[in-house]
């Protein structure tokens, strides 16, 4: 311990001179206390009193510092990762599944004696252990449970980690290429079966998930039979009223048989169509959840045909595209706009990247001919655009500036913004990517424009428009006031390997421009429409009011009614001037969603449908891989073990030379004046002194 001030320590003598002038002019102008005559003791035990309570005062108003040092002991930790993917369910192996919980709880209950003890189940996601493990995850990432393990604990002395799994992976990458940066041994314990059990299962079924009215398609059927030598079963595909499409027998002629069976279809109407594919059990079989899947596809009644005209070429040109054709709804053409012959009135969306130009004069009637139009058009700053003529041509935005100077400007979203919703992923990346190159002016959006993302200056925010909307009768407008989007998808591909955010931003943009008016008032729908069964079911709402400006003073119920009969009720979350729902899993099946709300005393409703597919990843392989656990363990200089051997792992630990506790010096400092005990002493002291005095009479 150490004490620290700010003053120089002679300033001490200071404290104890201030301490004998207050015990001098108290007791050391008088001869005696209480009377004539008295012992000494009593004037100079009653000064020594008061002269420590009032040194120890002046002290402590010098501000000193009290520094601790503390040496801390931590323990090794002990990671134990439990596989709780349902192809354990499936097939556990020889060992018993209760006896394995009472060796596993012995295993840890002998690890948290000597060690830090940590426990997490994974599938698909990790999550801390509480209760036993019930093998219910659809699917499997091991790879994905060791890296989040290392970043949850990493700033800990991590020891060792073991884990407990049949080596069945069907997410992620092998576990075998997982960067081990800690150098951390992995002890395996070797559940499930790895003989080949009987099975028969739809090992995979392609299909176009969207195709378009009067299209043919096709359902590619891949038929796997494990050990069924000598069986036969049906492959049946079923539309959804019940009926038969197809019926076919598949005799098993081998140990490990295969087959594939395409089966044609034809999308007859709009909306989603789904099927039923399903094979006839087969006596002995291990599971039959893997005998059926349901399909679903999205058939739209015609593509979106868009337009992009350029003056030059320019990277955001193919940026657009790229984006747009990720998607089968949007046939896009691109042409410059000084040699484009063709019918305008043929396009359903007119792009207009860095126009008017002064180089495209020619063209300039053509654009008069757009502002004409209802016609949707999504113009795209650039240098080029010349910013007076463009003021002409629409409405949406006026800029008193010049293109030629531009601002380099980040993107700040608009939380308020209520023509459509980004996800909460994309509008943080999109707020992380490169600038824009923005023409350097006076914005005056429109009153009935809404702003999707304001301009950044620097760290300056401003209220100015990058990204805005605006619907005048059924005229659509958006304006990109600038030009970089290409630097957007790269920048976004260096990071996350993907161009999700930009790509939903151009796209969303677009969706909103080239669909036909909504004038209902309320609204609901499923953000995409179909979910797996391992994911949460997310639905938006939105309601307007008599101005069809967005609103969510009401609160909206909604009912999610399953095809069994199964009912769900909930209540919408308030979010902006929108509603959104987190209506967690569900299990497979198709369900009806109705919603209703009072607004103002009117009563509105909406519904929409969707559907939650089965995930039936760990039925499609039960054949435990303990080869991958060996070598993962001997990557790391560590063992594998049998279930019934797992205790052993507690002497391997304790062998382990690099498996040791860590000691850590923490140094604590805190101001001397916020001591309790040095409070207590002085409050004693006076105490003691003044019981005194006010005992033998004299205070």
């Amino acid at each position: 311990m150490q004490l620290i001030s700010e003053y120089p320590w002679w300033f001490l003598l200071f404290c104890l001179a201030t301490g004998a002038l207050f015990t001098w002019l108290l007791y050391g102008r008088k001869p005696y206390v209480f009377e004539e005559g008295e012992h000494p003791a009593w004037r100079y035990g009653l000064a020594a009193l008061r002269f420590s309570s009032v040194t120890l005062i002046a002290v402590l108003l010098l501000s000193m510092l009290w520094k601790r040092t503390d040496t801390v002991t931590e323990k090794p930790l002990i990671v134990f990762l439990q596989d709780n993917s349902n192809s354990l369910q499936l097939s556990f192996g020889s060992f018993a599944p209760d006896k394995y919980h009472e060796q596993a709880g012995q295993l840890q209950q002998l690890l948290k004696e000597e060690y830090d003890v940590a426990v997490y189940n994974f599938s698909g996601t990790l999550q801390p252990q509480q209760g036993k493990p019930d093998f219910s995850g659809q699917e499997t990432n091991i790879s994905a449970a060791i890296e989040e393990v290392f970043e949850r604990e990493g700033a800990r002395n991590i020891g060792a980690l073991i884990l407990a799994s049949d080596g069945i992976f069907n997410q992620g990458n092998s576990p075998q290429y997982t960067r081990n940066a800690l150098n951390v041994p992995i002890y395996t314990i070797a559940l499930g079966d790895t003989s080949v059990q009987k099975d028969l299962l739809l090992q995979q079924v392609r299909y176009p998930e969207l195709v378009y009215l009067g299209d043919d398609f096709m359902l590619d059927i891949s038929v796997s039979a494990n050990n069924l030598n000598g069986t036969s079963t049906t492959l049946e595909v079923l539309d959804a009223a019940g009926n038969i499409l197809l019926s076919k027998n598949i005799a098993v002629a081998s140990e490990r048989f295969s087959t594939q069976v395409q089966v044609p279809l034809t999308a007859a109407k709009a909306g989603m169509m789904s099927f039923s594919v399903r094979l006839k059990a087969v006596k002995g079989e291990l599971s039959l959840a893997n005998n059926q899947e349901m399909v679903y596809v999205e058939v739209l009644d015609g593509r979106k045909k868009v337009l992009v005209l350029f003056d030059a070429p320019h990277p955001d040109i193919k940026a657009i595209r790229a984006a747009l054709s990720q998607q089968k709804s949007y046939e896009v053409t691109q042409a410059d706009i000084k040699t484009f012959k063709a019918d305008i009135n043929a396009y359903d969306l007119v792009v207009l990247h860095g126009l008017p130009a002064a180089g495209a004069a020619s063209g300039l009637a053509l654009l008069q001919s757009l502002n004409q139009r209802d016609m949707p058009v999504l113009w795209v700053l650039t240098g080029a655009t010349q910013l007076p003529v463009f003021n002409n041509l629409q409405r949406a935005l006026q800029i008193s500036g010049t293109a030629q100077s531009g601002n380099e400007v980040y993107a700040v979203h608009r939380p308020e913004f209520a023509k459509f919703i980004l996800t909460a992923e994309t509008v943080k990346q999109i707020s992380e990517l490169p600038p824009l190159l923005s023409p350097f002016g006076k914005y005056a959006p429109s009153a009935d424009a809404d702003i999707l993302f304001y301009q950044q200056l620097g760290n300056v925010k401003t209220t100015q428009p990058l990204v805005l909307l605006q619907q005048s009768g059924n005229k659509k407008t958006a304006v990109i006031a600038g030009e970089g989007l290409w630097r957007w998808r790269l920048h976004e591909f260096a990071q996350t390997k993907q161009t999700a955010a930009t790509d939903e931003l151009l796209q969303k943009t677009v969706q909103y421009l080239t669909v036909q008016t909504d004038k209902r008032r309320f609204r609901v729908n499923a953000i995409k429409n179909v979910f797996r069964s391992n994911e949460p079911v997310q639905l938006d709402a939105m309601l307007y009011n008599e101005s069809y400006v967005p609103v969510n003073e009401s609160d909206v119920t909604v009912r999610i009614q399953g095809e069994q009969g199964k009912a769900y009720d909930y209540t919408f979350d308030k979010t902006g001037n929108a509603y959104t729902l987190n209506a967690g899993i569900l299990p497979p099946g198709n369900y009806q969603v109705s919603a209703q709300t009072t607004y103002k005393g009117r009563k509105e409703t909406a519904a929409c449908a969707f559907y939650v597919r089965a995930v039936t990843l760990e039925s499609l392989q039960t054949r435990a891989n303990h080869q991958l656990l060996n070598t993962l363990s001997a990557s790391s200089g560590a063992v594998m073990y049998d279930p019934q051997d797992m205790l052993k792992i507690v002497e391997d630990l304790r062998k382990n030379e690099n498996i040791t506790a860590v000691l850590h010096e923490t140094f604590t400092t805190q101001p001397l004046i916020d001591e309790k005990w040095l409070f207590i002493i002085i409050l004693l002291l006076l105490s003691i002194e003044w019981f005194i005095r006010k005992y033998y009479g004299n205070v």
